[in-house]
């Protein structure tokens, strides 16, 4: 589902409002897509305060990697699944983490439903190492 891979790096903050704002405006859909317009231009302002840059610009690298996926349940019209990403964690040490991302075919397209409340931080949870295994690995240069 590189549909859900594509749309979840560009609602990222950091990659600007150029990026962001058409992606939430056309891919994002469902009750709290108003939520999560208002928490990714909000914690862009936030950033862009932090490092200084210019009003509109990308603020920053996305410090994590994609490591993989796992498909929890998948109909025609709608895919539920599991992305392991590893971040930074607090230490300087890396931290394994799973996102629930679901996407839902709408007309011709796959468009991300919103996560609850407009974040994914209820969706994330901490994957300990013999776990990874769980988790189909996205090839390097493909």
């Amino acid at each position: 589902m590189l549909a859900a891979v594509h749309i979840v790096v560009r609602v990222n903050p950091q990659v600007g409002p150029a990026v962001f704002g058409p992606t939430l405006r056309t891919q994002v859909i469902g009750a709290d897509a108003a939520a999560m317009r208002a928490q990714v231009a909000q914690a862009y302002d936030e950033l862009r305060g932090q490092v200084g840059v210019a009003d509109g610009q990308p603020v920053g690298r996305l410090n994590a990697t994609l490591l993989g996926y796992r498909i929890v349940s998948y109909t025609d019209d709608e895919v539920a699944l599991r992305l392991l990403t590893e971040a930074s964690g607090g230490s300087g040490s890396s931290l394994m983490v799973s996102t629930e991302v679901r996407v839902r075919w709408t007309d011709s397209d796959w468009a991300l439903l919103a996560p609850a409340g407009g974040t994914f931080d209820q969706a994330v949870t901490v994957v300990l190492d013999p776990y990874t295994s769980m988790f189909l690995p996205f090839s390097a240069g493909r």
